[in-house]
């Protein structure tokens, strides 16, 4: 599948090489064949395709992100540099396709999971980012609301406050006025969102100083959904 990708001029079937690869299992191993393959920089040159809006360019970007996810799987020496492509990926967030954006925030999420290897500066990008330690635009939910990318978001968010981060977590996704667009989410007709929503803020309401910021504008919506789903069990 890599020969076919780094040799062939048919962009239809590198589409399809990548995208075979894409669906393969992430795991340890798997991920360790294809960076021993040199399978990282031959799937992230893609990444620039994103400009572009023909079918076939876009399918190239998002089978790219998805073979990307391979190697955000476990840390392995090649993290990074995976890390380096943080700010691509956090630009497909705004401007890929609803596919894209799902699988460059999976890939933000497992990172983020390894967050001691992101410790170092980045230089700001214009776009979305919830990892620099510059202040800069977050997007926890995608003003679309499209499900499956606001859950892979909010998956990526929750590493922010898990366990002993919560403090710090919480404190960023305030100063980046994250928590009203996780509030707002609520309204989400997606169940999984709904509940990733609910565990986000369930722990960031355990800290007093959120609670008394931000309950009052989530009482409503949560007294909406506890209604809906009384309603929807009778």
């Amino acid at each position: 599948m890599l020969r076919i990708i780094k040799t062939s001029e048919e962009e239809e079937e590198i589409a399809s090489a990548m995208g075979i690869i894409s669906n393969l299992p992430k795991s340890p191993q798997i991920s360790e064949w294809l960076l021993a393959a040199e399978g990282l920089p031959v799937f992230s040159r893609f990444l620039a395709e994103v400009k572009h809006k023909s079918s076939c360019k876009l399918q190239l970007v998002e089978n790219a992100v998805g073979a990307l996810c391979h190697f955000t799987v476990s840390v392995n020496q090649q993290t990074q540099k995976i890390a380096g492509l943080v700010p691509k990926l956090v630009r497909l967030l705004d401007l890929g396709t609803s596919l894209t954006k799902k699988r460059a925030a999976i890939c933000l999420a497992q990172l983020s999971e390894h967050s001691q290897i992101l410790g170092r500066p980045i230089p700001k990008r214009q776009g979305l980012w919830c990892f620099s330690p510059s202040p800069v635009e977050l997007c926890p939910v995608h003003p679309r609301n499209i499900p499956g990318a606001c859950e892979a978001s909010l998956d990526a968010l929750l590493t922010l406050i898990k366990d002993e981060k919560l403090q710090s977590g919480a404190k960023v996704l305030a100063e980046e006025n994250a928590i009203p667009s996780m509030i707002r989410a609520l309204d989400s007709p997606s169940p999984g969102l709904q509940q990733k929503v609910l565990n986000s803020l369930e722990r960031i309401f355990r800290l007093v100083e959120y609670k008394l910021r931000y309950g009052s504008s989530a009482q409503m919506p949560l007294v909406d959904l506890a209604e809906e789903l009384a309603t929807s069990n009778l």
